[in-house]
């Protein structure tokens, strides 16, 4: 069987480390369909700056201690993500984001989802609330299962 490829933002991956968050169940669905090989999951290589800065956001916010955000670190170093290097992207990724109107970050992610032909899935409701009718191949987590 060949996997589903889907593009994931770290609004996603995070769900896996801040538990206190809406839709972690849906996250969990989507993580147990990739360790199984059902999904792969892709991201730019943006991604490994946004989870750590999430999981740090988390950790003050419920003042975690370090033992803690340590093993969310470690956790999703081994998660074994396919990590796109997105260096060269920088003008097409700063050509969508002007044309659509969203932040270079999230460009980022929607090129690679149109580079690879496959959907992006999120879970930042205000991304999705914008782009949904512009952008068929994006979809939310909440929805996601």
């Amino acid at each position: 069987m060949v996997a589903e490829h889907l593009v994931v933002d770290a609004s996603v991956v995070a769900k896996l480390y801040l538990r206190d968050e809406q839709h972690t169940a849906k996250a969990d669905l989507l993580f147990s369909r990739f360790q199984r090989g059902e999904v792969q999951l892709i991201a730019p290589r943006l991604i490994t700056y946004e989870v750590p800065a999430a999981i740090k956001r988390g950790a003050v916010r419920v003042k975690a201690v370090e033992e803690i955000w340590q093993a969310a670190l470690s956790s999703f170093e081994s998660l074994g993500l396919s990590v796109v290097d997105d260096s060269d992207a920088k003008y097409e990724a700063t050509r969508l984001a002007i044309n659509y109107a969203c932040s270079y970050y999230d460009a980022l992610y929607l090129l690679l989802a149109e580079d690879l032909g496959c959907s992006f899935i999120t879970a930042d409701e205000r991304l999705w609330r914008t782009m949904r009718t512009r952008v068929k191949y994006l979809s939310l987590l909440a929805s996601y299962g």
